[in-house]
Order: structure tokens, then sequence, then C-alpha cells
């Protein structure tokens, strides 16, 4: 609730918070919000952790701290009086592309829309926004999100640090983001790391470098997790030992199709233990390249790969076409 000096009792619009609130004695005592999500907006040269991030005026400092002030909201069910159930309401987080790389972030949003408000990730020029750790430290980002959709953001990691490390991606989108080694450090680890994926879409996303290469590019379902209901595409790997690793035990449903990926020695691998076919991803018209194996997959190829190119240093084949 606020106070509103020289706003004794009555009704009083806010147009910043679309927001029409009830006052006794300058103190507001209901609200009646007509949109329930609220934006955010960061700027790591203009803002600062004591402004509210309602404006560009007003803006944030840090990622973090609009993280922080979003998921606060979004658990009083948008700005309801009192705590509420209601733990779905939608905010939005605008991020400005400087020529400062944003601090890492070590929790994630759910149920949030992240803009990265600069130019193209592909580079390392100024306009870029930019998150992770200059040291080489910690993840460029690294937690959970459930419904989270994140555009246009280059995060970067180094030594045996990722770029992204996602315990947890559900009903979540990541589309137009690169992901690499920072401009000072050895290369990443992993450039974008899904532990469990559900739901998930990455989608014209890429691998870059500015030191070197991460050791692998995209790995999905490590670590025992799975990847169900998933779409990989038109996305653009590259690891200095693999680009594109699946090893889901499940992967119900799970596309891949239209993705260049290249490994110092593999290019896209599928691992999966599992003998299901219905429990194993589909790959569709991927382009795998690698020093030793283009593409490869453990279990059930011929039902569930269809126009790959898989290409190395010895054979260059299409693998399994159609009717194969």
């Amino acid at each position: 609730m606020k106070n509103v000096h020289a706003l004794k009792r009555g009704f009083h619009w806010s147009p910043e918070d679309q927001d029409l609130g009830i006052y006794v004695n300058g103190v507001q005592v209901a609200s009646y919000s007509e949109k329930a999500g609220r934006d955010y907006y960061v700027n790591n040269i203009t803002g600062a952790s004591t402004n509210d991030g309602r404006s560009w005026g007003s803006a944030f400092d840090q990622v973090s701290t609009a993280i922080t002030a979003s998921e606060a909201y979004r658990a009083e069910g948008g700005g309801a009086p009192t705590v509420t159930t209601n733990d779905y309401v939608r905010n939005r987080i605008f991020v400005q592309g400087t020529g400062t790389t944003y601090t890492y972030i070590a929790a994630l949003p759910s149920y949030c829309d992240v803009y990265g408000v600069g130019a193209d990730p592909r580079g390392d020029g100024t306009g870029i926004v930019v998150l992770g750790d200059a040291a080489g430290s910690y993840d460029g980002a690294a937690g959970s999100m459930r419904g989270t959709n994140i555009y246009n953001i280059q995060f970067v990691g180094a030594s045996t640090k990722y770029a992204m490390d996602l315990a947890v991606a559900y009903r979540s989108v990541i589309e137009n983001c690169t992901f690499g080694g920072n401009a000072s450090s050895a290369a990443c680890a992993i450039g974008l790391n899904v532990v469990s994926g559900s739901g998930l879409t990455v989608r014209n996303c890429a691998n870059i470098a500015h030191a070197a290469f991460p050791v692998i590019g995209f790995c999905f379902a490590s670590a025992g997790g799975n990847f169900n209901q998933c779409l990989v595409e038109d996305n653009m790997v590259y690891g200095s030992t693999t680009g594109m690793s699946n090893a889901g035990y499940l992967s119900n449903l799970t596309l891949f199709r239209n993705n260049v990926a290249y490994g110092g020695t593999t290019g896209i691998s599928d691992t999966s233990a599992n003998t299901g076919d219905g429990a194993l991803a589909f790959y569709w018209k991927n382009f795998g390249s690698g020093a030793t194996t283009g593409m490869t997959m453990t279990n059930s190829p011929e039902r569930h790969c269809m126009d790959n190119y898989s290409v190395s240093n010895a054979t260059s084949a299409v693998y399994y076409a159609l009717g194969a």
C-alpha cells in the first residue's frame, strides 16, 4: 500500500501503475489494478539499486535487482492488498544494452519476459546486453525458471563455469541469445546447459568466442535429467569438443531441427540410454560436423533421424535419408 501526501481520502488513479486506489487519510487501503503484470527497466550506467525500476528514468542498475522486485510483486498476486495464491502474474524486464557487462545472476525469474534492448548479441561491440562474470568465477546465469521467456541477451562464463546453467527450464523460451566465454578469460566449460527441460524452446541462438569457444556448445539433460516436449531449432552451435549434446533418458516428443553444430570431436551427439521409441528425441534436417564424428545417436537413429547431414574428416553422408 502507498502513502500519498496531500491525498486525504477518495479514489486516485496512478497512470504509471495503472492502478485505481482507495485512500483514507493519505494511505491506500485498497487497490484495483487494470494491468496485473508490471514492467521493470534496467540500465547499469544510469540506474541505481535504490530506484523503483518502473521507468527508464528510475531504472534499476542490475538485472538481479529487477528479478528480486519481479518475484516479490508476483508473489503478491500483482499488487493485491495481501499475499494471495495467484503466483502467475506475468511481468516484463527490459535491459538496456550498454558498454558495460551486467553482473552475473544466481537466480532467475518465473512467469516473466526478459528483453535485451540493444544490438544483436552476436559479437563484442558496444550496445549488446552482456550478462556474466569478468573474473570467470561464476556462471553467467544460473538457476531454475518456469514460464520465462528470454530474448536478445549475451551470456558469458569462463574456465569451469557455464555461460548459462539451468537446473530446471519448464515451459519457457530462449530466443536470439548467445552463449560463450567472456572477453578476457579462457573458454567456458559449457555455453548453454539444461539439466532438466520440459516444454522449452531454444530458437535462433548461437555460441560465440571472445577468447575461445566453449568446450561443449549446448548440453541438454545433463546429469541424468530429462528433456521432454522441447523444441531446439535454427541454432548455430560450436564447441571445441562437442557441439550439441542430448543425454536425456526421456526426451518424449522433443524435436531438433535446422541446427548447425560443429564440435572439435563430435558435432551432434544423442547418448540416451533409453531403447523405447516414444522416449527418444527426433532429429530433422540438422547439419552435424566434427573432426571424428559429424552426428551420432546411440539408440534407434533409423526411426528418429531424417535428412540430417553428418560430416567428419573421414566421411560425409546423409544421416538416415527418407526411406533408408
